[in-house]
């Protein structure tokens, strides 16, 4: 498996606003398993996120459970088919929204597919003008409608007020969901200048109190003026709003000795913490694992001969559920620098805020951070 060494060390995020780098993302993956045969992998793994040992946390049900392993396949297994809605189901659903958003509902092709990568069966499904997927328990994710479908208009320019407003009133079209009340517009962005810009973006996260939950989101790309529909994309992954009953300085306790145990060749300098929304992961065990190769982002990977990244023969790739928590961000700043434009070395914690347990990590320094990255992003016009 031939991989880049850029899209290693940022785990393989795969976009899904665009459909050029959703493409892209899928001509890797078929040359992945074209030049690689099926990672063998073991049943469960063995070491797990050490807990809080103090007595405050033992009466409290813990969340976490051990991460089973997967395999880089795209081959679907007989379970994997029938724990999938069926081809009729998947045809009603992708039939019924586009009916809905007053396209033609005539649907081409209706594929099974495994997204390797992250381990996720999908209903590829194309129809006249594009193409939708739905994931195996039939919650839409995306689609996408090339811009060759539309006539650009000559004078296509809009505002910056224009384009919120349409944005609004897009969602309201296109929202599987029907609960456009409960969204916020976070990120605006264009393809060009104002005058030239023929493709809009817009962000849409759902916000409890001060924080926001960028597993709740909407993405939606229009051609402005005609407001053709470009892309859509849906995440629905529930927060759970659990209650805060571990305190800051706690949560940083239970941070900093699980690093000590882990990043044993430099210092911790200074500590930071702030509670956050964010996605259970099995960050913190890959770094647990081996941090030298975690932090060169090798540690399923090797270069081979020809300098080209190839999995490992015991590469070993994990996951867990996906569920959404109040947790508390913990950064550890290091006393070294590795590159002069981010300053020094950090990693992010999470610690559950009512269980104490730490249920992921780093993700991108943690989705506060993530997520103040795509409000400051200089592309976003929202308020500019």
């Amino acid at each position: 498996m031939e991989f880049n060494k850029n899209i290693i060390k940022t785990k393989i995020a795969i976009s899904k606003i665009k459909e050029e780098n959703d493409i892209a993302m899928k001509n890797k993956v078929k040359g992945i398993i074209k030049t690689v045969a099926t990672a063998t992998i073991g049943t469960v793994i063995t070491t797990g996120v050490v807990f809080a040992g103090t007595k405050v946390y033992e009466n409290i049900e813990k969340i976490w459970k051990t991460p089973e392993t997967y395999e880089i396949t795209n081959e679907l297994s007989s379970e994997d088919k029938e724990n999938a809605i069926s081809e009729e189901e998947a045809k009603k659903k992708a039939s019924e929204y586009l009916e809905k958003i007053g396209l033609e509902k005539n649907i081409n092709i209706l594929t099974l597919k495994k997204d390797a990568l992250n381990n996720e069966i999908i209903w590829d499904i194309t129809f006249k003008n594009g193409n939708i997927r739905i994931n195996s328990n039939g919650d839409f994710e995306s689609l996408n409608i090339p811009s060759y479908n539309y006539t650009i208009p000559k004078n296509y320019g809009i505002t910056r007020e224009e384009a919120r407003k349409v944005a609004k009133e897009l969602l309201s079209k296109y929202n599987f969901y029907d609960n456009d009340d409960e969204y916020e517009l976070v990120s605006l962005k264009r393809n060009g200048d104002d005058e030239q810009a023929y493709i809009w973006y817009a962000t849409f996260y759902k916000k409890y109190g001060d924080l926001y939950n960028q597993y709740e989101n909407i993405n939606i790309g229009w051609i402005p003026t005609i407001n053709g529909l470009y892309s859509l994309s849906i995440d629905n992954c529930k927060y759970e709003n659990n209650e805060q009953q571990i305190s800051k300085e706690e949560a940083i306790n239970i941070a900093k000795e699980k690093d000590e145990k882990i990043e044993t060749r430099h210092k911790i300098v200074s500590v930071d913490a702030e509670l956050g929304i964010d996605k259970m992961n099995t960050d913190v065990i890959y770094r647990e694992k081996n941090i030298e190769e975690y932090g060169d982002g090798t540690i399923n990977f090797k270069s081979d001969e020809n300098g080209k990244m190839v999995l490992k023969d015991n590469a070993e790739f994990y996951k867990v559920e996906e569920r959404v928590r109040k947790v508390w961000e913990v950064t550890l700043y290091y006393d070294y620098i590795k590159y002069e434009e981010n300053g020094p070395e950090k990693y992010v914690y999470y610690i559950d805020s009512t269980t104490g347990e730490i249920i992921g990590g780093d993700r991108r320094s943690g989705a506060k951070q993530q997520i103040q990255n795509l409000i400051n992003d200089p592309y976003n016009v929202i308020e500019k």
